[in-house]
Parts: C-alpha cells; structure tokens; sequence
C-alpha cells in the first residue's frame, strides 16, 4: 500500500504516500462522488414519492366518497318527545308524529308464598300447564312443566327455567317474612303472551295456586297512532310500519314530532375532506417542483416533467366545467391565483334544502330530467386520479424506475470503487518498485561520490 513507501532523497522527495493519496482523492471526487450524489438524491426522491402516492391515495379516497350516490342516503333525525328513532341510510320516510296511547307489556303472574326456597312444593308427580294467548280457550302455546315428588319450591323454578325458559322467565321473591313466592313473566310482550296457568295433577302445593295467586300485570299490545292513525304491535320496538325505520316507543301518553332531513353534515364533512386532502396535495406537488431564480432553490422534482404534470392534470379536472355550465365553483368551492382551495358549507346546505337532487346529479351522475345520462364531477376526477393510482398506473411504473434507476446507481457505484481500488493497489505496487530503484540509484551514487572524493584527497 502507499502507507510502505519510504523513499530516501529523490525518492523520498517524489513518490510518497501522500502523493498516491493525493491523485486518489481526485479521482474519488472525479469518479465516486458524482455517483454518491446521484445516489442520494435517488434515495430522497423515493422518499418523496412515498408522500406523494399516500397523497393522492388520500385524495382520491375523499374523492370517490364524494362519487358514490349512498352518502346522500344518509338521514338527520329529530325527536321532539320520548320517542326514539333512528332511519336506515336509503330510507325514503318524511317526518312523521307519534302518540303513544299504551305500551305494550309483558305479562306477570305472582304464585302463592311458601314458607322457604328449600320448602317443599309437590307431593307427588305431575304436571304445571301454562297457556299462552289471549284467549285461554284458543291458547296459541301451552307448555307443560313436568314437576316430581318432593320438588321444592327452588326446584320448581328451576324446572320451568329448564323446560320453557325460551317463553317464560322464573324467580324466587320474598315478598315478607318467612314468605317466598314464585314470579312468572313472559319472555315478550303482547297481548299474545297472556299466561292461564294451572296445576292438571293437582299435587303441588295448595298455597301456589291458592292464596296469594294472582296476575300482576296482564300482557298488552301497543297502542299508537302514526300520524293520527291507530296501530298496534306486540312491541314496543316497531321496525315493519315504515321500510328502513325502527322505532321504540318509550312512555305513555307522549306525543312526539319526528322530523326526518338529508343528513347535511355527512356531505359537508366529506366535501371538507375533499377539500383539504386537495390543499395537502397541491402544496406539496408545488414544494416538490418548485425553482427559486433567485437562490437557485429548487424542489426535489424540479426537473421532472411527469410530477409537475400531476398538479395540472388534477386542478384541471377539478375546476372543470359541466356540460350544463355548472362547476364546484357553484357548490361553495373556490380556487385562489396561488391555487389554494377553500370552501363555504353554507352553500351547499343550502343547495341540500332547496334543490338536493341536483346538486346530487351533479356531484354523482345519474339520469337528469331528460333522460340524458351525466357523469357525475367527482366520479370524473376519481377516473383521473385512477390513472395515477393502483398497480400498473403512472405513479407504480414512476416508482418502478425510480427503484430501477437506484439499483443501477448502486452497481455503478460498487463497480467504479472496486475499480478505483484497484488501479490504486497497482500504482502502490509500481511506486514501491520505483521506489526501490530510486534507493537503489541514491546507494550507487553515494558509493561513486565517496570514491571520488577519497581519490582526490589522495592528489
């Protein structure tokens, strides 16, 4: 290596480590630095692409929720009262008033009191009928309960639970000291789960079905009117009077005015979305792309004529024109000379009050009012920005060379080191050699001049 070199007299003075040291530098600058730089600046713009293809993934997505028709499906819902309800997206239902006259109940039936849980309930086998219907005669259900011998009054419950626990509901209540009664209730209301019971083997104990026996609250329907018609239902919860509405009546007596409007704020959230992830868009493009005559800065894409192409294609779709004249620019949008976009909700909240279906044609396409198909302003710029995005669009195959042009760069740079090591390795080996000649001339001169002088002295 160049370090080895250590050449006396001419040699010293010529061929040095520092001057292999010297021309290798130079050729470094010359040769690998280039490469470096170029390198690097492969590596900061694929960074850069990174951003610019999350970018336009994000605008694209406020864009097409803006292409698709179902976000006008959404519905605002206002109770005035103690009702509830809610509307499905897609619902065609208006405002509406709801009077609730009863509400519908379950139905509660209180056994006897016996003296404990552990007490015991039946003598021997048998059988607890339960009917279920509002007419005993015509029962629409009957569930028997199979009791046995010794059963206590727990067992009992247990039992029921056990063999018609998907209609009826069994408890154990101390309704006083030392008294414990068995409590029934139907699983639903409506006056269809109206329970008859009665013991067909007669062996449980007199006290249940005797004294204390008694209906504690007889199963109802719903009674209500819907705009001043009367309806009932064995629910409270009502979901099949109008497609796509459930309601839930919660007390008697109300009155509740139901006011049912275009939900505004899902349309003005995704249009501030839209406008917003366009602003981020289109600032970046611009940092990416930008030159400074001035200072000579410049953007990390200044020379790049496809990315500078991406601002213009974009802010052309949307500041274009309909085929009716119409643009976002009638939609509250607007577009400053440095090309920053703002928005004014108001407009479109109004637009969704006075005219919401063609402010809907026009933001989705569809059919208008002579048939003619329209395509939609957003569904136009989602189709641009399709262009950009995906597998296999401008954007991959732009990324792709990007890769490929690092990858090629790399070996460049490993192959012109390894190069440049070498040609250095063998100029180290040749100025040792010439080194070693040098010395070997300086030993001969000085063996010559040592001659001369001792032969004139002699004189």
């Amino acid at each position: 290596m160049a370090s080895s070199i250590s050449s006396l007299g001419i040699g010293s003075g010529v061929l040095t480590a520092d001057v292999i040291d010297q021309l290798k530098e130079v050729d470094t600058s010359r040769i690998i630095k280039p490469l470096e730089n170029k390198i690097t600046l492969n590596n900061q713009k694929q960074d850069a692409y990174k951003l610019l293809d999350s970018l336009m993934k994000t605008f694209k997505a406020s864009a097409s929720a803006l292409s698709y028709d179902t976000i006008f499906d959404n519905k605002s819902v206002s109770v005035n009262g103690k009702s509830e309800v809610t509307v499905e997206a897609g619902s065609n239902v208006e405002s509406f008033t709801l009077e609730t006259t009863t509400l519908a109940k379950k139905d509660v039936t209180k056994f006897g009191a016996l003296a404990s849980k552990d007490a015991q309930a039946a003598s021997a086998d048998g059988t607890l009928e339960i009917k279920m219907g509002s007419d005993p005669l015509n029962p629409d259900k009957t569930l028997n309960i199979n009791y046995t011998a010794g059963m206590t009054l727990s067992d009992l419950s247990q039992a029921i639970t056990d063999q018609a626990g998907s209609d009826v509901s069994a408890s154990i209540l101390q309704t006083g000291n030392g008294e414990f009664s068995l409590i029934l209730t139907s699983k639903a209301t409506g006056a269809n789960q109206a329970m008859t019971i009665s013991d067909t083997s007669g062996n449980l104990d007199a006290n249940l079905l005797g004294a204390g026996f008694e209906r504690v609250q007889t199963a109802t329907d719903a009674e209500f009117k819907y705009n001043g018609i009367s309806m009932t239902r064995s629910s409270n919860e009502i979901s099949d009077l109008i497609l796509g509405t459930n309601i839930k009546l919660k007390q008697e007596g109300d009155f509740s005015n139901v006011d049912i409007s275009q939900d505004k704020e899902s349309v003005v959230g995704e249009m501030q979305q839209f406008v917003d992830s366009y602003n981020a868009l289109m600032t970046n493009l611009h940092d990416m792309t930008f030159k400074n005559k001035e200072t000579g800065a410049e953007g990390i894409f200044n020379s790049d004529s496809f990315v500078k192409s991406i601002a213009r294609d974009i802010a052309k779709s949307v500041t274009a024109m309909s085929g009716n004249n119409d643009s976002l620019m009638s939609y509250g949008i607007d577009v400053d000379r440095h090309g920053t976009m703002s928005f004014d909700k108001s407009v479109v909240e109004k637009k969704l009050d006075t005219d919401p279906d063609a402010l809907k044609l026009f933001f989705t396409g569809g059919l208008d009012s002579k048939g003619n198909s329209v395509k939609g302003i957003f569904e136009t710029i989602d189709t641009k920005v399709k262009d950009y995005t995906g597998y296999g669009k401008m954007l991959s195959n732009f990324e792709s060379d990007l890769k490929t042009e690092g990858k090629n760069l790399s070996k460049s740079h490993l192959s012109a080191s390894a190069s440049l090591e070498s040609r250095y390795a063998i100029m180290t080996q040749r100025f040792t050699a010439y080194d070693a000649m040098i010395s070997r001339v300086n030993s001969q001169f000085s063996s010559l001049q040592m001659m001369i002088d001792a032969d004139s002295k002699s004189r």
